[in-house]
């Protein structure tokens, strides 16, 4: 089934399965192993943002309309079109399939791991297939399915189930696979299927082969300058009461005074044992309606429909103090970078409490979604307190990102607002280009 002769000293694993069975958890535990991880989706991502013939291609086939003020691809409206017409997701198909499977073969001929495991939904029915030693499809009831998309990505159960019910039946995959791991029961459960499946794997038919020197581990991107060096303005005096929100597509003033930017610290602090965080539910809404009124003192209004709305864009983490909401951090990833975009704290001092336990969380799912760094765009004259939170979680203050791999550079152009600091986190370096 696989290009034997091409990578003889690696094990090619594909997999796939339908949306919310537990591909996800099993990549994870993949990548703990030490194997090279390849999201066929994200690829995609990249492509359309990066690959101008495949871009011209797209605007070609699916008109100009797709193009956006910057020159990229409008994915949400090219999503919309495809969808909708299952000739247009063929035609699309056949116009990107082939680039994603170049990029693949180049990803996997430049690593240097011997397990590679390729996750793509539509695995079986493409040519990644071919290139596979073995298959392993996730599968789990509908009733879960439809659980996980609710709880873990916020839809409301009657959207999960039309996700649910518009792919194809889960049968026709698992007829295919060489390995099937069942995910129904605990995470325990699948963490076993998925060591004995990984006992069983096919061994390489030669020993590793190194095509070319191993580059050293990279430094870390994201130091912040060292104070001797650092050109932050002296702390503000005499300045009004310090507004105890940051909204990070908030403009300051003309004549704000920027805000001091900490140095980056190598360990974030101990939190209080009673300080949690979690995802927003909608049950949340009344709390973070109630908190945002306070932290803004009722400059930012918004209505539940509104947020309602906002759940369904993006990820909203919240940090309780015992049953007290004094965090809300509005959160979203996008091509393996994961950007916080709003932060609501009451009182201020929440940024040491709530706040930290957030961002933990905010850092903890972003890794387990494989993501390579983490933005943030606060206000420059945001408070004080919020410039330490970040600080305090290792975001550094980056003025040029010249040296910053491609990906995060496309990210920072397309999403920083006018008047803001850049501070940027990074989390994975092995996969960066």
């Amino acid at each position: 089934m696989s290009d034997q002769s091409r990578w003889p000293d690696k094990v090619i694993v594909g997999l796939t399965g339908n949306i919310a069975t537990g591909k996800s958890a099993v990549l994870r535990m993949a990548s703990k192993k030490g194997a090279m991880i390849l999201d066929a989706d994200k690829i995609v991502h990249e492509i359309l943002e990066s690959n101008d013939e495949v871009k011209e291609a797209v605007l070609a086939t699916f008109g100009s309309r797709l193009r956006q003020d910057d020159g990229t691809i409008n994915r949400q409206l090219l999503g919309d079109i495809v969808f909708a017409d299952p000739e247009s997701l063929q035609s699309l198909e056949e116009i990107i399939h082939p680039a994603v499977q170049s990029e693949v073969v180049r990803q996997i001929d430049d690593s240097y791991e011997t397990i590679v495991m390729i996750e793509a939904i539509k695995l079986l029915e493409g040519e990644l297939i071919n290139h596979c030693n073995t298959v392993w499809v996730t599968r789990c009831r509908k009733e879960r399915q439809i659980d996980r998309l609710v709880i873990c990505r916020g839809m409301d159960t009657k959207s999960a189930l039309q996700r649910v019910e518009a792919q194809p039946s889960q049968d026709a995959k698992v007829s295919r696979a060489d390995v099937v791991i069942d995910t129904n029961s605990t995470l325990a459960d699948t963490e076993g299927q998925f060591e004995m499946a990984w006992m069983r794997l096919p061994k390489p038919a030669v020993a590793p082969i190194r095509r070319k020197p191993k580059p050293p581990a990279p430094k870390p991107v994201a130091q912040a300058a060292p104070a001797a060096e650092s050109k932050a303005a002296e702390p503000k005096k005499g300045k009004a009461a310090e507004p105890e929100v940051v909204r990070t597509t908030e403009k300051v003033a003309a004549d704000a005074t920027p805000t001091p930017v900490p140095e980056a610290a190598e360990t974030p602090p101990e939190l209080p044992d009673n300080v949690s965080a979690r995802r927003a539910r909608p049950g949340d809404i009344p709390s973070i309606l109630l908190l945002i009124h306070k932290a803004t003192d009722g400059r930012v209004k918004m209505k539940r429909a509104q947020l309602l709305m906002a759940l369904s864009e993006r990820s909203y983490l919240i940090g309780q103090e015992g049953t007290t909401v004094s965090a809300v951090i509005g959160w979203a990833t996008e091509g393996g970078i994961a950007r916080v975009e709003e932060v609501f704290l009451h009182p201020l001092d929440a940024a040491r409490t709530t706040g930290g336990a957030v961002m933990k969380e905010v850092e903890r799912s972003a890794k387990e979604l494989f993501c390579e760094a983490i933005l943030a765009f606060p206000a420059l004259d945001a408070p004080t307190e919020v410039y330490q939170m970040f600080a305090d979680y290792g975001y550094a203050k980056t003025d040029d990102i010249n040296d910053l791999p491609r990906v995060w550079k496309t990210a920072i152009k397309e999403s920083q607002p006018e008047g803001t600091q850049l501070l940027l986190k990074g989390l994975r370096y092995d996969r960066i280009a």
